[in-house]
């Protein structure tokens, strides 16, 4: 491709993409990036074009392809590292993949290279939020404030992260400094139910009741029907001793059940209870730790603190309380309840099971030891042939728990009856859609099953509601190509290379997309692997065979040609050549080709072939006569139709 006709085509992309014509810009785009227009092909002295790379990704990630434009934006930075706003642009779009600390690296690059740039700073201070990293956040919009004192997005930007960095802050106990940073967010338009709540508990930590009690009003005013609001009004008037002020408030919330005249400590364990029973977990763990540093340790508290822990994750803080509780109480049961959910929900069948006969000792319904009981010989190494009429049986007395009907479903796919396991694999997932387990499960039938539209299906479903999955990812896109959903397994498997690239996923990438009759898509790929791997025959082949099947016959053989001046060339790289030189109408040169071929490799007959087509199309049929009876007498000799000697 001249220049002028590169010019002509990435001048009409340039426009398309103003238009918001973003797919026609992209077909462009693709075309003069799989031609080599970006690296400086057809010919050694083609000018490079780099931005072909840099505006396919802006377009890729305006269609909201992220995933595709990271790939894109790779190459570009492949060819021109130190642009500043090439890294600002794959920093965006790693962000809005979702990989915020690829994002940071990429971000904190492009402002090694461009330091005055607000917007890398802003997106750089997003990308750090996202990733949980508020300290950091703040230090990068303090610093970009110097740099526009006015800018509302970074104002607004260094507002969010001062937030997030003063709850952790009062969670860690520096109350004080938490209330600086709240006083401040409130008073510069960071005000509502959640800052005046926080910077109340701050002032109630360092004992300014009066203050803290106006701060719980004002938050009452943004949520007027929240009853727990009250309640924290009534702590902090316990705290400061004025519990007389407290019983007209406890009265007009309905009264305080089990005692007329409640405590402090009554009270402060009443608003952990509310934040409990309403499920807000984190509330209830930030009222736990307030309510145990206040008024000390008990079984109650701990199972309460149990409790929200392990509705936020926190395995090992949940364990911990749980085990406090049971320590204090041992014969109260409700705590060892606690540990044994705990370890059924994290799947610690081994330690749950030596955790049942305590718990039977501390009366604990049989029922639930039963169920548990049930859950672990389901799914340790017993014997499922004696497993399962115990499971059945619970089934039928305690109903189609879900945990049950996965239990049974497990054991059915461990006796090699999956066409039993899948049925109740899917009723548990009509009760309850978010069960990872039964929906690893469900895959696992499909799979033993061989029922590909079921297996495609479930793997579908599943990775809507946990898309990061590669694993599973993988398994899709591979289920995908044995249904002959080429481009549907390639954006699967692309989706997986743009957080975990390597050259293995690229040449599978590019084989679905070939398959699929994307070539220029492929043809992408297969000039960035060449660029790792300039010598590698069976790549530059399959580029060839792309480019070929675009049109592109004349860059083709350019690059054939290239390749086989650069590095010394095979049979193969040879008879490519050829080929494809005789397919862009020179004859004469190829048959020079083909000669080339039957010199050095004499007793392979692709080379007489060739040589033998080049003379019937030149007109020439005694010399074609000729070199086809080579071929066949080379055949005939080795003994193999069709094969070849090196």
């Amino acid at each position: 491709m001249d220049n002028n006709s590169f010019k002509k085509q990435f001048s009409l992309a340039l426009k398309a993409g103003q238009n918001r014509d973003y797919s026609k810009a992209t077909t462009i785009l693709e075309k003069l990036a799989a031609c080599g227009v970006a690296e400086g092909f057809p010919s050694k002295e083609s000018e490079a074009h780099p931005e072909v790379y840099l505006y396919l990704a802006r377009s890729l990630h305006a269609q909201g392809l992220p995933d595709r434009a990271m790939a894109n934006f790779r190459s570009y930075l492949g060819l021109v590292p130190e642009d500043p706003a090439g890294w600002f642009f794959y920093g965006r779009s790693c962000l809005a993949a979702g990989d915020s600390e690829r994002a940071i690296r990429a971000l904190r690059k492009s402002i090694s290279l461009n330091p005055d740039s607000v917007d890398a700073r802003a997106l750089l201070g997003s990308a750090c939020l996202r990733a949980k990293r508020p300290s950091l956040a703040r230090s990068v919009f303090e610093e970009a404030l110097s740099l526009a004192p006015d800018d509302e997005r970074l104002n607004q930007g260094y507002r969010n992260a001062l937030f997030v960095e003063a709850v952790r802050l009062l969670r860690k106990g520096e109350a004080d400094l938490a209330r600086q940073m709240f006083t401040y967010l409130i008073n510069n338009d960071i005000d509502g139910v959640l800052p005046r709540v926080y910077l109340a508990h701050c002032l109630r930590d360092l004992g300014y009741y009066a203050e803290a009690i106006g701060q719980y009003e004002a938050a009452g005013e943004f949520s007027p029907d929240d009853p727990t609001l009250q309640w924290y009004i009534v702590a902090a008037l316990f705290e400061s001793g004025n519990a007389e002020a407290a019983y007209p408030l406890i009265e007009s919330l309905g009264g305080f059940p089990g005692s007329d005249e409640p405590t402090g400590k009554d009270i402060s364990l009443r608003i952990v209870r509310n934040h409990v029973d309403r499920g807000e977990w984190a509330p209830a763990a930030r009222a736990g730790r307030l309510h145990i540093k206040k008024w000390g340790s008990d079984p109650l508290i701990h199972a309460l603190m149990g409790e929200a822990q392990r509705n936020l994750g926190n395995f090992d803080g949940a364990l911990n309380h749980f085990r406090k509780a049971v320590s204090l109480d041992k014969e109260n049961p409700s705590a060892r309840y606690g540990v044994l959910m705990l370890f059924a929900e994290q799947g610690a069948w081994t330690d749950l099971k030596a955790k049942l006969t305590g718990a039977a000792r501390a009366g604990c319904d049989p029922q639930f030891i039963a169920y548990y009981q049930a859950l672990c010989d389901a799914n340790l190494d017993e014997n499922p042939e004696t497993v399962l009429p115990g499971l059945q049986k619970l089934v039928l007395e305690q109903g189609p728990l879900p945990e049950l009907i996965s239990a049974l479903a497990r054991v059915y796919f461990r006796l090699s009856l999956p066409e039993l396991a899948i049925g109740w694999y899917r009723k548990v997932l009509d009760g309850d859609p978010g069960n990872e387990e039964a929906f690893l499960g469900l895959i696992a039938c499909c799979e033993e099953l061989d029922s590909i539209d079921d297996l495609l299906e479930s793997q579908r479903a599943y990775l809507e509601t946990w898309p990061d999955n590669s694993a599973i990812r993988r398994e899709h896109a591979d289920a995908l190509a044995s249904a002959g959903k080429w481009a549907d397994a390639a954006d699967q498997l692309e989706l997986v290379a743009s957080h975990e690239p390597s050259a293995e996923s690229s040449r599978a990438i590019a084989l679905y997309r070939r398959r699929a009759g994307q070539y220029g898509k492929a043809a992408i790929i297969y000039r960035n692997l060449l660029r790792a791997r300039p010598d590698d025959r069976a790549l530059l082949s399959c580029l060839l065979w792309c480019l070929d099947r675009m049109g592109e016959t004349a860059n083709a053989f350019a690059l054939a040609h290239q390749a086989n001046q650069a590095f010394a060339p095979d049979v193969e790289s040879l008879l490519i050549e050829g080929r494809l030189q005789a397919k862009k109408g020179d004859a004469k040169g190829a048959l020079e080709v083909f000669r080339i071929v039957v010199d050095k490799w004499p007793k392979d007959p692709r080379g007489w072939d060739e040589v033998a087509s080049m003379y019937r199309i030149l007109g020439v049929p005694e010399m074609e006569t000729l070199h086809a009876e080579k071929a066949r007498n080379i055949r005939l000799k080795d003994g193999r139709r069709g094969s070849s000697r090196k």
